[in-house]
């Protein structure tokens, strides 16, 4: 699938940098990227009629140029759009028709995410956050050593472009000021110059004083070897959207200083993964104390390292941009030929709708969704970390839901048993003889079933969030908490044929299955594509709740040999953690994971837990989780 990448930043600037690491990731995943300039998009798309879709960085500058392309686009969100183009009036209005038109919109940072949606409302739910990946590359390039400075020399460095919003003037008079005291200390600027008249200001202000010097810019990996031998990197900016240099500094260990504002605070946190300061006395206060407490500046070193390889991490990055533009591309008419979306396979004498991630040679791993719930109910960001842990993922739509086929509501010609049956043909339909199965709710006790029925083709069981069933002398397990039911039972029906309708039925439910912070825009836009994608047959979901379920299997759930995982929210108001504990005391050697916080769901905040601990299960009696009742 071939994309473009729009390209407006000097090289080797932030926006560039950017830029060309997302296209790096899309390149990744499979898709043709063909990076261009701004001034050359238009005709290069006219020329190449294959390009499908667009990505690039602010809504002004790549907006504009997208706008008179006309192809669907994601744009993401940088610091000038928000600090600085749209305040013009102007500028606002382009980028507003820029971001309305988006099929994606892309911010670094949950302030920058609150920002986006407080300027422009009637997108709010297309903006997602992903926080920028972090890999560095340090060269044999020694910066002390091309200034001529020893290892006793304290170097303070700004990776920034000379501009005013990154104030270096700032910085070289503060730290004239502190060579005056100590004159180890040293200022290093190293950037891209935008202007040259204010180049000229800068060097101006640098004057011969050794205590300056504006190096110019680097190459990215002669960058990340002189932060590493650099004493601190600063940032002075007065206004920022998630500093990627300050992410690079701390991936190599180099403690962090910065000015007190949103775009740097997002990333470091005072006195644990780096120093903070507000005015040029405080920066004075910072500095001394890094070069004064040893102990401090390894204590720095180590948590700001651990805390970019735990939130940063380029996988993570990776996935969720090959999870938008799955989705981007998955939302194109049918009639466009787009590999890798979702399509209709025969399986267990009926038409069933299926997606799958990864390579076909991986291990697999399918995914069963709960009662009424789509292939959707498995994020494609979720299903691409998994892929990117060397398996291949399969989900799929059940019957009455998405894309398979339907029956009239309320007239399900079909059982528990059979779903189960049709779990088992998906994977015959796709060639795998055997698979790892991960379900959740419904999907769970889906799952049971199968591994009852069929023993050989289940290498491994995942129950999320799901029930045992009824034992043999009948109900003994607690109800769902009678405040939700009856919460369920006033959330007014829809009208199904109204987008709208739906959006706000779906949401309300989802809200109150939820344990913690709900994420409402995440839940509008999945389900407006739940929506979309029944045309017009979504009522026809609520038949999973005529299920019969057949005789009670719990009291054959020892039989079950499939090395199993219960995992499950400690806040479940429908299946409470009674059923968890019941399911994995049925189960010979079964691990058990309660998830605090966590309701009836399957929620991104579990995920950084959830994904390696799925990994780890589904690697082979090696990586299995040990059978006590921990946290993941």
């Amino acid at each position: 699938m071939k994309l473009l990448a729009l390209l407006h930043s000097p090289a080797a600037s932030g926006g560039d940098t950017t830029t060309r690491r997302i296209a790096g990731h899309l390149s990744a995943g499979g898709h043709a990227v063909r990076l261009e300039p701004h001034e050359a998009a238009v005709s290069a798309v006219a020329e190449d009629g294959d390009v499908l879709a667009m990505v690039g960085t602010h809504a002004l500058l790549s907006g504009s140029t997208f706008l008179e392309i006309g192809l669907p686009y994601v744009l993401v969100l940088g610091g000038t759009d928000l600090n600085e183009y749209a305040l013009e009036p102007v500028f606002h209005q382009v980028m507003t028709q820029a971001v309305e038109r988006a099929a994606g919109l892309v911010a670094f940072n949950d302030d920058f995410v609150r920002r986006s949606r407080e300027l422009w409302p009637q997108v709010a739910d297309k903006v997602r956050c992903i926080p920028q990946g972090v890999e560095t590359t340090p060269s044999d390039y020694s910066l002390r050593r091309a200034l001529g400075v020893g290892a006793d020399a304290k170097l303070l460095l700004l990776p920034a472009g000379l501009r005013p919003v990154k104030d270096p003037l700032f910085a070289i008079d503060c730290v004239k000021r502190l060579h005056e005291e100590d004159e180890r200390v040293r200022l290093v600027i190293a950037g891209v110059s935008y202007d040259e008249d204010y180049e000229a200001m800068v060097r101006r202000r640098c004057g011969d004083s050794p205590a300056v010097r504006y190096v110019g810019a680097l190459d990215r990996d002669d960058l990340h070897a002189a932060m590493r031998e650099a004493t601190a990197v600063l940032n002075t900016s007065t206004s920022e959207c998630s500093p990627n240099a300050l992410l690079e500094a701390m991936d190599v260990g180099c403690p962090v200083v910065v000015r007190d504002i949103p775009g740097n605070t997002c990333l470091v946190e005072h006195d644990a993964t780096g120093l903070v300061f507000a005015d040029r006395d405080g920066l004075r206060t910072q500095v001394r104390r890094l070069l004064d407490d040893d102990v401090l500046a390894r204590r720095l070193r180590r948590n700001g390292r651990e805390h970019v390889r735990r939130t940063h991490g380029m996988p993570a990055e990776r996935a969720a941009y090959a999870a938008v533009f799955r989705d981007l591309l998955d939302d194109l008419p049918l009639v466009v030929d787009v590999p890798g979306r979702d399509r209709v396979v025969r399986a267990n004498g009926v038409d069933l709708c299926v997606q799958t991630f990864g390579d076909p040679a991986d291990p697999a791993i399918l995914l069963v969704a709960g009662s009424g719930a789509s292939m959707l109910a498995w994020d494609a960001g979720f299903c691409e970390l998994l892929a990117a842990g060397s398996r291949y993922v399969i989900r799929y739509d059940h019957r009455d839901t998405g894309r398979s086929v339907h029956y009239p509501p309320g007239e399900p010609p079909y059982e528990l048993r059979d779903l189960a049956a049709d779990a088992l043909g998906v994977l015959d339909a796709l060639g795998v003889e055997r698979a790892h199965v991960v379900g959740i709710s419904l999907g769970g006790m889906i799952a049971q079933v199968a591994a009852l029925a069929e023993p050989a083709r289940i290498a491994s069981l995942t129950l999320m969030a799901t029930s045992p069933g009824e034992g043999a002398d009948g109900p003994d397990l607690p109800p769902p908490a009678l405040r939700v039911l009856t919460a369920l039972a006033d959330v007014e029906p829809p009208d199904w044929t109204d987008r709208d309708s739906v959006v706000e039925h779906l949401v309300a439910g989802a809200r109150l299955l939820a344990g913690r912070d709900f994420d409402e825009h995440a839940h509008r836009r999945v389900a407006a594509r739940v929506f979309a994608r029944a045309g017009g047959t979504l009522e026809s979901a609520g038949n999973h709740a005529y299920l019969d379920h057949g005789a009670p299997w719990r009291p054959r759930l020892g039989r079950i040999t499939a090395p199993t995982l219960v995992v499950h929210g400690a806040d479940d108001p429908i299946h409470p953690v009674a059923h968890a504990h019941a399911l994995a005391a049925a189960i010979p050697g079964a691990a058990l994971r309660i998830l605090g916080r966590t309701g009836h769901e399957l929620s991104e905040v579990d995920w950084p837990d959830l994904v390696p601990a799925l990994v780890r299960h589904t690697s082979g009696s090696e990586g299995r989780l040990p059978r006590a009742t921990t946290p993941l």
